[in-house]
């Protein structure tokens, strides 16, 4: 029974003396009635204020030192996110950012945490005066804190090595003191400035347009790669409803790498911030005075640039246009922009168009030209005010009639079902082996394809003069075949 009134009375004397100590709010050595005896209780707060009564936080590890102070929350905002992690709530508490990282995107979650935790701590355990404070870390502290707070009161303190009995607390005492706690520290008072900047990159979202189904679509309008992994530039620019590549020739786009290119420049986030505010030096070591890509992109009005650098591993270094941080982003994150080619950005399939479109099909395989000429009617019960319906025929050389429904769209699907097998650039010499030409309804430009013997068993395709790519002897034989069976009215499978 002595023993706990002797527990109680050394409690209740270091409330008194701490909150004489702490009406300045420092942590001082002039706690005399405190013991060297070991104290200790679920939960002995150390100061009593609010977040918002903090004007700044100042912390020097080992790390490096920065300050924390609170800003104005800003008014929810359409435009898009290139960094800041934590939104306005629209209630009373501050939110707060790093002096030092003007115009860097800070997340906001993390230096909440950390002056929440670090200007109110609350000890585990009061070990009382101690005769030697290197033996807990606090003579070359892990950090000093020093917070100010608006009635001009401070509470500043310092962080040693973590506890001897939990590797998640750590011994702390007064800046002037001598008088140890232990607490728990958010990891952030021991982190470097750069612990503080949001790894999300980028968040495009398109909130003035909304799909069917309430989901937002971003609007691209135009996307430009450039850098060392793309010695000729891409640019897809708008064309009819969707984006083109239009430089440096006219190709379709492959749909789906161009959905992922589209989704991977509308959001990134980086595995780790390397480099704030970098110097000249500092960027050509993380690769940017001779980038691997850039990408410059309009979206829903807004233009961006992410620069791809150096590679580090399976990582590259990575710059959003207007913030000046190195990030490290996983490759597989920017493999759609960064490190793709004009081929693998290429629709594959040679012929595109739409039977319906088509008026005719000349096909010259070096015997003669075969010429398949369609003719349409309205289907008059079947079209409506918005939509028109057709019957076709087809005829072949002489006019013969032949085979539409079965044997005609065979055979153009065997034409559709040619795909570019590789990149070529240069036009093989000599005459074609195979002239296919096009024309269509509605006024649509003709289009003329030509293969050109190239190697073994491979051909050069040229679209309308363009060379497009090499294709297979296989699509080569088939089409041949087919306009050979189509013409005599034969079966084409």
């Amino acid at each position: 029974m002595r023993s706990n009134i002797r527990n109680l009375i050394i409690v209740a004397v270091c409330i008194a003396v701490l909150g004489g100590a702490l009406l300045t709010l420092k942590l001082t050595g002039n706690d005399q009635a405190a013991s060297s005896s070991v104290s200790s209780t679920a939960s002995i707060e150390l100061v009593s204020k609010k977040s918002e009564d903090v004007v700044s936080m100042n912390v020097v590890n080992q790390k490096g030192s920065y300050t924390l102070v609170p800003v104005k929350t800003p008014a929810a905002s359409s435009k898009a996110s290139s960094g800041s992690s934590s939104a306005a709530s629209g209630g009373t508490e501050p939110t707060y950012t790093v002096k030092e990282l003007g115009g860097c995107p800070i997340n906001t979650s993390s230096t909440e945490s950390v002056v929440k935790n670090g200007f109110s701590l609350v000890a585990s355990k009061n070990l009382g005066t101690v005769s030697n404070l290197e033996e807990y870390g606090l003579k070359n502290p892990q950090a000093t804190v020093k917070v100010q707070f608006r009635d001009g009161s401070s509470y500043d303190y310092k962080i040693g090595r973590a506890s001897a009995t939990d590797s998640a607390s750590y011994y702390m005492c007064g800046l002037d003191s001598d008088h140890v706690y232990i607490v728990s520290v958010d990891q952030g008072l021991l982190e470097s400035p750069t612990y503080f900047v949001s790894t999300n990159i980028l968040a495009v979202n398109n909130t003035a347009a909304s799909s069917a189904s309430g989901a937002s679509e971003n609007n691209f309008t135009k996307i430009t790669l450039s850098g060392s992994n793309y010695p000729k530039p891409i640019t897809f620019s708008v064309y009819q409803t969707g984006l083109k590549i239009s430089s440096p020739a006219n190709y379709t786009a492959d749909s789906s790498k161009l959905d992922s290119l589209k989704t991977d420049l509308a959001t990134l986030t980086a595995d780790s911030v390397e480099a704030v505010n970098p110097d000249a030096d500092a960027l050509k070591k993380y690769g940017f005075d001779s980038p691997t890509a850039v990408a410059k992109y309009t979206v829903n009005g807004a233009d961006y640039t992410l620069t791809a650098g150096a590679k580090d591993g399976a990582d590259y270094y990575v710059m959003l246009g207007g913030v000046n941080v190195v990030y490290k982003v996983a490759s597989t994150s920017i493999q759609s922009w960064a490190l793709g080619n004009l081929f693998d950005l290429r629709d594959k399939q040679l012929v595109g168009a739409n039977i319906e479109s088509v008026k005719s099909i000349t096909v010259d395989a070096g015997s003669g030209e075969n010429v398949l000429n369609v003719t349409r009617t309205k289907d008059e019960k079947q079209s409506t005010e918005d939509k028109a319906y057709y019957n076709y025929k087809v005829t072949g050389n002489g006019g013969k009639a032949l085979d539409y429904d079965t044997n005609f769209r065979n055979f153009f699907v065997k034409l559709v079902n040619i795909n570019i097998l590789e990149n070529a650039e240069e036009k093989p010499s000599g005459q074609p082996v195979l002239t296919v030409k096009f024309q269509y309804y509605d006024g649509a430009a003709a289009d003329t394809f030509e293969f050109y013997k190239s190697g073994d068993r491979r051909y050069t395709a040229v679209v309308n003069g363009q060379v497009f790519g090499i294709v297979t002897q296989d699509d080569m034989d088939s089409v041949t075949a087919g306009i050979s069976a189509l013409e005599s009215g034969k079966s084409v499978s």
